[in-house]
């Protein structure tokens, strides 16, 4: 008998939380409101700059109609800012759709997190998790604050965000989920550098759960293109080495660049070479209107501005056990 197991990892974009306090000028929230932290906002830019509440509860709406779309057992998501703002998303716009829920704070300067989420219902348990916050390049990890609008600062980590590691129990078998956001390019020699640096670590770990028995998934914003000659995912993509496979089709693309008006694909999902998989999905009706690589159906609030789902799309791959 076989189960299948549907994995979704999605770049949500800036989600947090805040409290009404804050808000300039005061719009007469509730006490309520102002005390037990408002929910949920999203952030315009890496100024920090909020998009309106209205608008903000527009696009979440969306983001939560693209992960509902995807139908996933298993979501892995990017840039959340705490376990508290994904209970919040999880009750506010998914209606409970998940009942257990993992995040460890990371190693992002912004607060930007990985997210680990199992449906309500799925049958599955998890038995343990790992994190690698704390690994270093060379030595020790050194952190330190920073000016007031620039939070702290991390040196030494091998990891930007985190890979958190999670063992899921689904009938026989272990999966081990290796949630990453890797270094994004900044155009620095240096990113490159790390970003492979990272994509070795991950690939590692990937073999140390194989040959413990487990079936190591990679998975997550990688953030960079596999057609890219920069070689950074070289370690997980092209190393015969490698106890995982990438089973999407070579046209693949989840990310839109607005600025640059350029599709690439920067989200992937890579699982251990003895597991079957279905056909993957990729969710784009949340897609700004700005994208003009996609010509389907949209969703009906979606414009071209801080209303879109995220500039990432929702990739899912059926495991087949």
């Amino acid at each position: 008998m076989t189960t299948t197991v549907r994995v979704t990892t999605f770049n949500v974009e800036n989600l947090f939380n805040r409290y009404a306090l804050l808000d300039q000028p005061w719009e007469n929230r509730s006490y309520e409101k102002i005390v037990a932290a408002v929910g949920l906002v999203s952030i315009a830019s890496r100024q920090g700059d909020l998009v309106s509440y209205p608008l903000t509860e527009i696009q979440r709406n969306n983001t939560a109609q693209a992960i509902l779309d995807s139908q996933p057992d298993v979501l892995c998501m990017q840039e959340v800012e705490n376990l508290y703002t994904l209970r919040n998303f999880n009750h506010e716009y998914l209606d409970d759709h998940f009942d257990r829920m993992l995040l460890i704070d990371g190693n992002d300067p912004r607060g930007i997190d990985v997210g680990f989420l199992l449906r309500k219902g799925f049958a599955s348990e998890i038995e343990a998790v790992r994190t690698h916050v704390d690994e270093g390049v060379e030595g020790k990890v050194v952190r330190r604050a920073a000016s007031l609008a620039g939070g702290y600062w991390i040196s030494g980590a091998v990891f930007s965000r985190d890979c958190l590691e999670v063992d899921v129990r689904v009938g026989a078998h272990v999966i081990t989920f290796l949630v990453n956001h890797l270094k994004a390019q900044d155009g620095h020699a240096s990113s490159t550098t790390r970003r492979r640096k990272q994509a070795e670590r991950v690939a590692a770990l990937a073999a140390d759960s194989a040959k413990a028995g487990r079936l190591p998934v990679v998975l997550g914003d990688l953030n960079v293109d596999p057609a890219a000659k920069d070689g950074s995912l070289d370690p997980l993509l092209k190393n015969p080495a490698s106890v995982l496979k990438d089973p999407f089709p070579a046209d693949t693309w989840t990310h839109w660049y607005t600025s640059g008006k350029e599709a690439s694909r920067l989200d992937y999902i890579l699982p251990h070479t003895s597991v079957k998989t279905g056909e993957p999905e990729i969710v784009r009706k949340g897609l700004t209107t700005k994208c003009t690589k996609y010509t389907g159906a949209r969703y009906p609030t979606v414009g071209a501005e801080h209303t879109e789902a995220s500039d990432h799309c929702p990739v899912m791959l059926p495991l087949v056990l």
